[in-house]
């Protein structure tokens, strides 16, 4: 039986592709309705679907929402789908870490969620290369991570990047207080154990990510290209077919990919 999808989000450049791509699969997807600011239909965003664009969340127990949209709204999307018995798998990035928690932890206890801040399955290869990478090579070693995205994106650093810090810090030892973000004027000697982040913004830049591992004598350079957004739609609907047949909890793309 094909999942039930709803994509929040729909208007914006990775809704719109997971609504064209879902579409292409009805064996897998039922699409339910986009949901953005302005209402009417989704052959108006160029998807080849009769279903509706509603401005508002509807209720269809038992769908998946597909959320690529504002951090403001994500807290009152999770808190919609537990009471209707909805799935979340999102992508949107810029949650503060402790709400991102409370709204992940008070849903999964009646809906199957997954947050992640990359669905490809290459970054989240690198997130796993990444840790074990930091972990093998100790405190002696410095890392920087660098990422760059197209010039309309609003927050810095990317999700991906904190993503990768992220996995370095749990595998390590150190927490998000050890990022330094950028660096300027008189900083002094770096500190042993910081990563430092630097976001670039620029033209129609898909995403780069490059973690360095920098030792004395030698450099290791861990990097991922995207070259086309429908890597994140892809996964983002991987992650969506596993969340429509999973029970009630809380999931990582691990578990999506099996890593």
């Amino acid at each position: 039986m094909a999942i039930p999808l709803i994509v929040h989000g729909a208007a914006g450049r990775m809704g719109t592709r997971i609504l064209a791509l879902a579409a292409q699969d009805p064996a897998t997807f039922r699409i339910v309705a986009g949901v953005d600011r302005q209402a009417g239909s989704l052959r108006d965003l160029g998807v080849a679907s009769d279903a509706p664009l509603l401005a508002a969340l509807p209720v269809e127990r038992g769908a998946v929402v597909v959320d690529f949209s504002h951090p403001a709204c994500f807290a009152a999307l999770c808190a919609h789908c537990a009471t209707h018995d909805m799935g979340v798998v999102s992508g949107t990035t810029g949650i503060e870490p402790a709400a991102l928690e409370q709204a992940l932890a008070a849903a999964s206890a009646r809906s199957a969620v997954l947050a992640a801040p990359n669905m490809s399955v290459g970054v989240n290869v690198v997130f796993q290369i990444a840790a074990r990478i930091a972990r093998t090579l100790g405190l002696d070693y410095d890392i920087e991570v660098v990422e760059a995205h197209h010039n309309q994106k609003k927050d810095a650093p990317s999700g991906t990047a904190l993503g990768i810090t992220d996995a370095i810090c749990a595998a390590t030892g150190r927490t998000r207080s050890d990022l330094v973000n950028g660096r300027e004027g008189q900083v002094g000697a770096r500190r042993k154990g910081e990563i430092g982040v630097h976001a670039l913004r620029m033209g129609d830049v898909v995403g780069d990510h490059t973690a360095y591992f920098v030792g004395h004598g030698e450099r290791i350079t861990l990097g991922h290209v995207a070259h086309s957004r429908d890597i994140f739609a892809q996964g983002a609907l991987r992650a969506a077919a596993f969340i429509g047949r999973a029970k009630p909890g809380r999931y990582t793309m691990a578990d999506v990919l099996g890593l």
